[in-house]
């Protein structure tokens, strides 16, 4: 690499001291938490997979994934209830139901960033899914919510926000 040329930010999967402090809560809280790296034609994937307990209603598995390209944007995955009966907040991605916890406008309060850790991913996994739960049996959503359209569906992932850092 030539002199004063800027070095490729590493995210925190690639950088392991990092990766373990950010995981290290989450391994403590669920101690069956598995992880393992996937190669695919796209590159590699970090993939997560746990249960999630879901207050007065059934556990769910849940799998996170994280695409090297786009380490800041979790692809978030759970079993289950699947279709429009499901959640107003499903959608089916690549024959898996694909959560959708958070807007891409939200601003970096409402969202999740790698600093923040595993732990706090997951809390708001769990909040999503009793939202769900609930939802399917009252009717009503717990909190404020955007409303689904084929743009938000299939929205690409933004650039880390100023929280996220690489």
């Amino acid at each position: 690499m030539a002199r004063g040329t800027p070095r490729r930010p590493r995210s925190w999967l690639e950088d392991f001291p990092r990766r373990v402090r950010l995981e290290a809560a989450a391994r403590a809280a669920y101690p069956g938490l598995r992880y393992r790296r996937r190669q695919r034609a796209s590159g590699p994937v970090d993939i997560y997979q746990y249960v999630q307990a879901v207050p007065g209603y059934e556990d769910r598995r849940v799998t996170v994934e994280f695409d090297r390209r786009a380490w800041w944007a979790p692809r978030i995955y759970v079993d289950g209830p699947s279709g429009v009966d499901a959640s107003p907040h499903r959608y089916a991605d690549r024959g898996r139901t694909r959560l959708c916890v958070w807007h891409p406008g939200d601003p970096d309060d409402r969202t999740w960033v790698p600093e923040d850790g595993l732990l706090v991913l997951f809390g708001m996994i769990a909040e999503h899914l009793f939202k769900e739960a609930w939802w399917r049996e009252h009717g009503e959503w717990l909190g404020e919510e955007y409303p689904h359209d084929e743009l938000t569906k299939d929205h690409a992932p933004t650039a880390p926000s100023r929280r996220g850092r690489p």
